[in-house]
């Protein structure tokens, strides 16, 4: 089955990722293009197991639809890709990439002509696309003859989004910094890239899983979960390291670690980002965040005068919610941001970088960075999300079912703690007076409910998440 979720297609490789509905969802595209006018694409992918055929595969369908294509010469991370947009004055971009997921999964994500992943309208035309079609009706040809004739070009992505990197950042400012730094990869498509722009300077920075892999080497490339980072934990407790800046399979979301080898929350890393960019680079403009994320920001709007927009979640809904209002700053829960003076598509180097600029200029250890950022707002918040797992099979009628029942009943008052206000377009979210609230909602990109909160004390916390597991479980 094909089905784009709120962060493109993904499916198991071998199973529903296979070379017949590659190939038909590349033809679905092609024929987009066509239709619209537009004449080049890049292509890019990551590290994962085939994420290279299925690239190879899809440009030669695309070039044979007549349009041109800029296939990266190798694996590189999603915001690469989406640079490569720019770069290339391309009309959109394919990046073969299953981003956090776990090793078994490999997806397909669209971006357009304006690097931000594709909204809605533009995938939903794919789908009326697909139905339309058949294997008989894929055009393609021989890669070789391709690139002789010019409509493949294979090209290295990595200097034009590194000089970028180097025009948002004082990168010289970072580098000569006393600072120790830990750099975790977790073996995904950014392996490299902060090392190779931050070696040469005072700055001392160590990779580890610094090796590509497309096993992850058995763990899951999902850096905002503990259990899967516990390695880098160690190191910074071991080897007295100010930070550790982690990123996901396709390098598109950051997770952090403090100098007491503490994992910060993914909310705890968005503060950060918007007091970084408020406080000290003095933008001015609206911030979108989805509705997982935290509100802290909000409350530090409060205190900038900037407007704060939610969305569903999925950054597809940010980015465009960015273009909408002409946002400066955008994120979502899973550690994904985007800045609006580069790509509307999460980038874990610009992050981390902004993080290091960030403990530079305040010449503080990370710790008292967050400290000073809550203070602002007003603050501190506890926050934990929890992931009920679902199999493969199935998932999808459970999802239907359960988001139907959820929304069509709801209490008065949760844990003793009354109920402001309800939402519901994305799971169904409760409000509390005290600025609290519980999500629960299915996810768009794997077979999990995912359970979220956010509260003044851990208790509160643990006691919102056992209520939601208990209604899940009842409804």
């Amino acid at each position: 089955m094909i089905k784009f979720g709120t962060d493109g297609w993904r499916a198991i490789i071998d199973q529903d990722f296979n070379e017949e509905n590659v190939s038909l969802v590349s033809q679905a595209i092609a024929n987009y293009l066509n239709s619209t006018g537009k004449k080049s694409i890049v292509i890019g992918y990551d590290g994962r197991h085939k994420a290279d055929i299925f690239a190879k595969l899809s440009a030669e369908i695309m070039a044979a639809n007549g349009v041109k294509v800029y296939l990266v010469d190798k694996a590189c991370p999603t915001p690469v890709t989406g640079w490569s947009i720019i770069d290339k004055n391309a009309d959109g971009a394919i990046m073969f990439t299953a981003s956090h997921n776990p090793a078994k999964f490999l997806g397909l994500k669209y971006m357009t002509e304006e690097a931000m992943v594709a909204p809605n309208a533009v995938t939903d035309v794919f789908v009326k696309n697909l139905a339309n079609i058949s294997l008989n009706d894929v055009k393609k040809s021989d890669f070789e003859a391709l690139t002789r004739e010019h409509l493949i070009e294979v090209f290295d992505p990595k200097p034009s989004y590194l000089k970028k990197l180097s025009e948002l950042v004082d990168i010289s400012k970072i580098k000569n910094a006393s600072l120790r730094v830990l750099v975790n990869p977790m073996h995904g498509a950014g392996v490299g890239y902060l090392k190779e722009v931050l070696e040469g300077g005072n700055l001392f920075i160590k990779e580890i899983n610094g090796n590509l892999d497309p096993e992850f080497h058995g763990n899951s490339p999902e850096p905002i979960v503990e259990n899967n980072v516990l390695d880098a934990i160690e190191v910074v407790k071991e080897k007295g390291f100010d930070i550790c800046l982690s990123s996901d399979g396709d390098s598109d979301r950051i997770g952090l670690v403090n100098e007491k080898g503490q994992m910060l929350t993914s909310l705890e890393a968005f503060l950060l980002l918007t007091y970084y960019l408020f406080e000290l680079k003095k933008v001015n403009g609206p911030v979108v965040k989805t509705l997982s994320n935290t509100v802290m920001v909000n409350h530090l709007g409060k205190k900038y005068n900037f407007e704060v927009y939610d969305t569903k979640v999925g950054f597809k809904y940010v980015g465009e919610k960015m273009k909408e209002v002409n946002a400066v700053f955008g994120g979502e829960e899973s550690g994904g941001s985007a800045v609006n003076n580069f790509i509307l598509v999460r980038d874990a180097q610009i992050m981390n970088l902004f993080i290091l600029d960030l403990m530079i200029t305040l010449n503080k250890p990370i710790s008292k960075v967050l400290a000073i950022a809550e203070e602002a707002a007003g603050g501190g918040y506890v926050f934990r999300r929890e992931d009920v797992h679902f199999s493969y099979e199935g998932y999808d009628k459970i999802k239907d079912e359960k988001t139907k029942l959820l929304t069509e009943s709801s209490p008065e008052e949760i844990i003793g703690k009354k109920i402001t206000n309800i939402r519901s377009d994305d799971g169904i979210k409760f409000f509390f007076e005290d600025d609290s609230w519980l999500l629960i909602r299915f996810s768009g990109t794997e077979p999990v409910l995912r359970l979220y909160s956010e509260a003044k004390t851990k208790e509160e916390v643990d006691q919102l998440l056992q209520f939601a597991k208990s209604y899940v479980r009842n409804s």
